[in-house]
């Protein structure tokens, strides 16, 4: 049978409509992936930086260390 105006119309704006639909999800989808990798490389970004900090941190540590070493060499020394 032929379909009545009324239901190709119907069909024609839920196609339209579903149209749309995919057509924001692609859009969103898109602007998810340039979120995403520039998250990625803001994260690339602060691993580099912790580990800077981290080995900066051991360094001094290190120092500190010799320091105190050296503290209570003097101290035992002045003790003898």
């Amino acid at each position: 049978s032929i379909a009545s105006p009324w239901i190709e119309q119907e069909i024609f704006t839920q196609c339209t409509s579903d149209q749309d639909g995919v057509t924001k999800l692609i859009t969103e989808i898109a602007q998810l992936k340039k979120k995403n990798a520039s998250m990625e490389d803001e994260l690339k970004d602060m691993q580099e930086r912790y580990s800077d900090i981290s080995l900066k941190f051991a360094e001094v540590e290190g120092e500190r260390q010799q320091l105190v070493m050296t503290i209570r060499n003097l101290k035992n020394a002045k003790k003898s």
